[in-house]
């Protein structure tokens, strides 16, 4: 990577990007699934109101540095019906409670920029290419919340590769919420992250 201004950088949604198939087809992660998706399935995922992906570039747009795939979600949990003074809607005198959120499917970056250190990003804390690329996309989250659709909670599926790194930017394993299907999941270990922390990670 040539010296760049951070100010070059920004995450585009991929089906308003103008990005040619051909930067798009060079993206590779090192995953063939997770390469695969953004080569393949994307933008009709996000044509059919599935998920939507956005994608890392500079300003030129030749070269995807980065992409994430996030789609609505939901954290449910029991609380007693007494609190909300309400009606029981269980056996045991719950009512199913839930608490907005987005999920992030995906997270990937280019190979080459894996495990490396960004010198020429972060010169003084030097931080990994990993890191900075993904703390960007949870502030964009994070703006997000607050002027398109409000989400109190950030949630993922962490494999055994990026679980150091989600747990690195305040993730945390979480067992009080009721955990729902996928099956991509499968080994992953759901993690949660709320605005209040990610606040906190971002800006403090």
């Amino acid at each position: 990577m040539n010296e760049k201004d951070v100010s070059e950088f920004e995450y585009v949604e991929l089906n308003k990007s103008g990005i040619s198939d051909e930067v798009i087809n060079n993206f590779d992660c090192g995953n063939q699934d997770m390469s695969d998706y953004l080569h393949l399935q994307a933008k009709t995922d996000a044509a059919q109101s599935k998920c939507v992906t956005y994608v890392l570039v500079d300003s030129t747009k030749s070269r995807i540095y980065a992409y994430s795939t996030i789609s609505s979600y939901a954290m449910y949990y029991y609380e007693l019906a007494d609190k909300f003074h309400t009606k029981p809607m269980t056996d045991d005198g719950n009512v199913l409670v839930t608490i907005p959120a987005v999920e992030i499917k995906m997270f990937a970056i280019d190979k080459a920029l894996r495990k490396q250190v960004a010198y020429i990003l972060d010169p003084i804390r030097k931080r990994h290419f990993s890191t900075i690329f993904f703390q960007w996309f949870i502030e964009k989250l994070y703006y997000m919340s607050m002027s398109v659709i409000g989400f109190q909670i950030i949630f993922l599926r962490a494999n055994d590769e990026g679980f150091n790194l989600y747990s690195r930017n305040g993730f945390i394993e979480y067992n009080e919420y009721i955990d729902t299907y996928d099956t991509k999941a499968e080994g992953c270990i759901p993690m949660i992250e709320t605005m209040y922390d990610a606040e906190t990670v971002l800006f403090l």
